[in-house]
């Protein structure tokens, strides 16, 4: 050992006395390499976890406004045209079906109960219904919130009964549309219980266990497995009241990345929604490392949703589990006063959960209305329910969002009576006060559309 310990010592001083003159050399490639390395680290873990989340959730924004596929709802922003189809170049159904991908409809001339517009030789007739649009519009601008959003469908058929959207900065209006996509926040718990539901026996009084309080993102609480913890509460509750611990490990534990990524993809995420006027795809990344995953599962990031689409995936819930293709258009007429278009049959995307887990679903989001967190905006202050004979429900979803900046307050839900229906979702975006959310302007909408 001490013959190889001073070959070792003989050898070490002979190569210091070689390479003495050319130490700085060494010095300065051995840094370069260095500095390459981290840089080549850095870019591969920027590429890799943030790369995914800008193709697959949406969430990088341009110029403060974010990714739009055409700014349509003004024809002129900072004086300069953008590119459109101009109404009086409409002269045949498919320059009409152009228009619509650069134009957005006007909804201002009531004709026979249904709004219509004049483009080019064409009369077209909508199938908004004018109690809740007007409803939508007179709410927003009575509380002049910053930005508001609705939209509503008939969750049997797809029609579209709202479509309606605020801000009381004009210039700014073009960043709300029941067209663009935004975080949805707890909105996502619905993609998660009915995954839960259908692939792991959840249902309404299963019991979840956990630490901590309902809310908070605290990643010691979220580490225990579902079975431990101090506190208990049911799976309803935890929808209802929207407890971010029990989704999160409800995500994590139970569910998982691939299952939950194929019910994202199930209520139609990261699929275009045919549909006449351009419709944002709805996007969700669903990672699969530990807390990334329980927080997307929960609804704190890596969605985004459109309000048309979260008005159709409340429709599952009272329609047996069905999606169906949304459209506008009820009719359309020529010049000479003929119908040339009338909208026929009702067209299924997709059917992402079974009726029982519908059924389940639908229990869970009358339990958000009667004992949950939309409990105050559907009850008065002397605790009675604001819609007698009305079965309402809903899920409420709270996030901060930086396009437009804001406090995003998100209700998606249902009303049903006597076989008449309608499913919606309201965004409302505060910055500062808090004047109206989601939630109480759904419950204002819902109560027109069934009493006016």
């Amino acid at each position: 050992m001490e013959r190889i310990k001073g070959w070792k010592s003989y050898q070490k001083t002979l190569n210091k006395r070689k390479g003495k003159d050319n130490r700085p050399a060494s010095f300065i490639k051995y840094i370069s390499i260095l500095i390459f390395a981290a840089l080549f680290l850095y870019g591969f873990y920027k590429l890799y976890f943030y790369g995914n989340a800008f193709l697959f959730a949406g969430n990088k924004k341009i110029g403060g406004t974010g990714i739009r596929p055409i700014a349509f709802i003004k024809d002129k922003i900072g004086g300069l045209r953008l590119s459109g189809f101009e109404a009086s170049g409409v002269k045949s159904l498919k320059s009409l079906k152009k228009y619509f991908k650069h134009n957005p409809p006007i909804f201002k001339t009531i004709m026979n109960g249904s709004y219509v517009q004049k483009i080019g030789k064409y009369t077209v007739v909508y199938t908004i219904d004018p109690v809740v649009q007007k409803e939508a519009e007179n709410i927003f601008k009575k509380y002049d919130v910053p930005f508001g959003v609705l939209a509503a469908v008939e969750p049997d058929t797809g029609e579209v009964l709202g479509f309606a959207s605020y801000s009381h900065n004009e210039r700014k209006s073009e960043e709300i549309s029941p067209l663009f996509s935004y975080p949805p926040g707890s909105l996502a718990k619905i993609i998660t219980a009915s995954a839960a539901i259908e692939s792991s026996g959840f249902y309404p009084g299963f019991d979840i266990c956990f630490n901590g309080g309902l809310y908070g993102t605290d990643k010691t609480f979220w580490k225990q497995n579902i079975g431990t913890g101090k506190n208990k509460i049911s799976f309803k509750q935890a929808f209802a009241k929207s407890c971010d611990v029990a989704f999160g490990k409800v995500a994590g534990y139970y569910v998982g990345g691939k299952l939950l990524t194929h019910y994202f993809d199930k209520f139609y995420f990261n699929r275009k929604i045919p549909f006449i006027l351009n419709l944002e795809r709805s996007k969700a990344y669903i990672p699969k490392r530990f807390f990334q995953l329980e927080l997307t599962g929960a609804g704190f990031k890596n969605i985004k949703a459109t309000p048309l689409h979260a008005a159709l995936i409340a429709a599952t819930a009272i329609n047996g589990g069905k999606m169906l293709e949304p459209f506008i258009i009820k009719e359309i007429i020529s010049s000479s006063g003929k119908i040339i278009y009338i909208h026929k049959n009702v067209k299924l995307l997709d059917r992402p959960i079974t009726e029982k887990t519908a059924q389940s679903l639908k229990q869970m989001m009358i339990a958000t209305v009667t004992k949950g967190a939309a409990h105050k905006n559907f009850y008065n202050m002397n605790d009675k329910y604001m819609l007698p004979g009305v079965v309402s429900g809903g899920k409420t979803g709270t996030i901060s969002g930086d396009n437009p900046s804001g406090l995003y307050q998100w209700f998606a839900g249902f009303g049903e009576m006597k076989g008449k229906k309608i499913a919606l979702s309201s965004l409302v975006i505060e910055k500062p006060v808090w004047k109206i959310g989601g939630a109480g302007a759904a419950e204002k909408v819902i109560f027109a559309y069934f009493f006016r």
